[in-house]
């Protein structure tokens, strides 16, 4: 099966829902137009970081419904980025995926806390993975894949394709890590992901600055067994590419690397 993809590396304004919602649905309606399948936005797009304000906390449900209603008027599958959800029991970096009709597929909270969001967001417990028209896909979102284990739970519940917003620094408080080793940390880590579990991973992270100081990284990608980069910006600008992917180079992998048959044996 063969299937187009829409990735948008978005620049977030700061504590500006409508503006950065209303820009999302510019950008949905433009993939939609361009024929595009599924559209996925990066992690905390809508408000960008909290930093522990609760008036930026969706306690109501109104961004999940928004996306709804915007994957039913344009016909498209959303993978909606991410936002802070709350309810009684915390805050939660909260993910969807939500198909053309408007039905939630599959929902993810963040289990792996970036150092920042320890303080205040509560780490989700249950992985994510669900069926699509387009096969079986997991959610994580950004620290999420520097574990190798999430990858090797959602394999085990066939997995075919991973979605990953993100919302990855190349700076960090007001210095630009040596070396630019996060672009090497991202690229290979999006490489061995879908090397090492034989399959196609979506990784769509922010740009230009975030928390009106710091620099996002960009290097928004999908990576597939064999060939690495379908598609990678080496940029950290904003910008949306449409990728074709053809789920078919999943099977050649299993019969190459047999690592699926593996797992089930251990």
């Amino acid at each position: 099966m063969k299937f187009r993809i829409a990735v948008v590396q978005f620049k977030i304004k700061q504590f500006s829902p409508e503006d950065n919602l209303k820009k999302a649905e510019e950008f949905t309606k433009k993939a939609a137009y361009s024929k595009a399948q599924v559209i996925v936005f990066p992690e905390d797009f809508i408000t960008g970081p909290i930093m522990k304000k609760k008036k930026f906390v969706d306690f109501n449900g109104k961004y999940i419904r928004h996306f709804q209603n915007l994957a039913k008027k344009y016909s498209i599958d959303i993978v909606s980025g991410s936002w802070i959800e709350g309810d009684t029991r915390g805050w939660y970096n909260t993910s969807y995926y939500i198909d053309r009709s408007g039905k939630i597929n599959g929902k993810y909270r963040k289990i792996n806390l970036w150092l920042g969001e320890r303080s205040y967001i509560t780490p989700g417990n249950k992985i994510s993975v669900f069926n699509t028209k387009f096969g079986r896909a997991g959610l994580i979102i950004c620290w999420d894949l520097a574990f190798p284990e999430i990858f090797r739970k959602m394999v085990n519940m066939g997995v075919r394709i991973v979605y990953c917003p993100s919302l990855w620094y190349l700076t960090y408080k007001g210095k630009i890590w040596k070396n630019y080793a996060e672009k090497r940390h991202v690229d290979s880590l999006c490489v061995s992901r879908a090397f090492e579990n034989e399959i196609i991973l979506v990784y769509c992270n922010v740009s230009g600055k975030v928390k009106f100081s710091e620099f996002a990284l960009g290097r928004s990608q999908i990576t597939v067994p064999f060939i690495g980069p379908l598609k990678r910006l080496e940029h950290n600008k904003e910008e949306m590419f449409i990728q074709e992917v053809d789920m078919t180079i999943l099977k050649e992998a299993e019969k190459s690397y047999n690592i699926r048959e593996d797992l089930k044996k251990r």
